[in-house]
């Protein structure tokens, strides 16, 4: 029985590795990727994805102040001769206009979104788009950025801050009942378009 149980962990043994023959080693590994095993492959051409951290931040204050002040004196004399029966007569007209105005704007955005390498540029930059769209709840919520990056700026975990981005374009809008719940209605817009 032992010179069995031989045979058969030794026949066991050369059919595991036929099998094994098969399997290519470059199905767990293509060398053509680059890279290795251990880092993360920094985007650098067109196709490749990238983080955006988007923080944006943005205030703006307006202060205007206007004062005008007219002053207007008329004064006639008494007639004489025939007109004698004209009393003596003046006029004065003062008019004071003081005006303020106040205007504040605060916006903030902050996102994370990927991107994707769309053209190379000379001298190590790149142009990148992306696009994303969340439904949910009736909501749609639509975001797309476009802008230049330069290589430099990419962090090794292939991640960018919004404000190391060249001609940046964000668009962030949304649609449904809460947006809608925003915006004036039909009256007040009519109102306003009078006035």
């Amino acid at each position: 029985m032992t010179m069995r149980s031989s045979v058969r962990q030794a026949g066991l043994a050369l059919a595991l590795l036929a099998g094994a023959a098969g399997a290519r080693a470059d199905a767990l590994w293509d060398s053509n990727a680059g890279g290795s095993l251990f880092a993360n492959v920094k985007a650098h051409q067109p196709g490749d994805l990238l983080t955006v951290l988007i923080t944006e931040n943005s205030s703006a204050s307006s202060d205007a102040k206007t004062g005008t002040e007219s002053k207007h004196d008329t004064a006639g004399g008494p007639g004489e001769g025939a007109l004698n029966f004209i009393p003596l007569w003046g006029f004065s007209q003062k008019t004071t206009y003081d005006g303020k105005g106040n205007t504040t704007r605060k916006g903030q955005l902050s996102a994370v979104m990927s991107v994707r390498i769309v053209e190379e540029l000379p001298g190590g930059m790149f142009r990148v788009e992306g696009h994303r769209e969340i439904k949910r709840n009736g909501e749609i919520e639509e975001m797309s950025l476009t802008g230049i990056i330069r290589s430099r700026d990419i962090g090794p975990d292939n991640t960018i801050n919004s404000s190391a981005i060249a001609d940046a374009v964000i668009h962030y809008d949304g649609t449904g009942d809460v947006a809608n719940g925003n915006e004036p209605g039909f009256l007040t817009r009519l109102i306003n378009w009078f006035f």
